[in-house]
C-alpha cells in the first residue's frame, strides 16, 4: 500500500508539472482578452482595455422582435385550416338523444303495430251492431 501511495504522489507531481508548463507556455506572448458580462471592473486599466459591457439598450435582437411575425402567420394558417376541414359542430347530432332513439326505434314499431291491432279489436268489441249494421 505504501508501494501504491508513492506511486500516485509521483503521477500527481507529474501532472502538475505538466500543467504549469502548459500554462505558462500557453500564452506565446498573446494577451488574454477579457470580457466582462456581467459586471464593470474597477480597474481602470482593465476599464481602458475596452472591454464590452452590454447594455439593455444595446440589445436590438430580442426573442419578442424574432418572434413578431410568426404569431400572425400562425393564426392565420390556423384559420385557413379550420376552413377546409369539417366543422365537428355541424356534423354532431342537433338532439342529444338521436341514438337512444336509433336503437329502440324496431321495437317501437313492433309496438306500434300491436297496439293498432288491440285498439281495433278494443272496437269491435263495444261496438258489435255499428259494424254490422254499416
Amino acid at each position: 500500500m505504501d508501494e501504491a501511495s508513492k506511486k500516485r504522489k509521483e503521477r500527481l507531481e507529474q501532472l502538475r508539472k505538466r500543467k504549469l508548463e502548459s500554462t505558462s507556455n500557453g500564452n506565446d506572448g498573446q494577451d488574454v482578452s477579457l470580457s466582462f458580462r456581467n459586471y464593470t471592473p474597477i480597474n481602470s486599466e482593465l476599464k481602458a482595455e475596452g472591454s464590452n459591457v452590454g447594455t439593455p439598450a444595446d440589445i436590438t435582437d430580442t426573442v419578442e422582435k424574432q418572434m413578431e411575425g410568426v404569431v400572425e402567420k400562425v393564426i392565420q394558417e390556423e384559420e385557413e385550416k379550420r376552413a377546409k376541414d369539417v366543422d365537428i359542430f355541424t356534423l354532431a347530432p342537433k338532439r342529444p338523444n338521436w341514438d337512444l332513439k336509433r336503437d329502440i326505434e324496431p321495437k317501437l314499431s313492433k309496438l306500434e303495430r300491436r297496439t293498432r291491432a288491440a285498439i281495433i279489436d278494443l272496437i269491435r268489441r263495444e261496438r258489435p251492431n255499428d259494424l254490422n249494421m254499416a
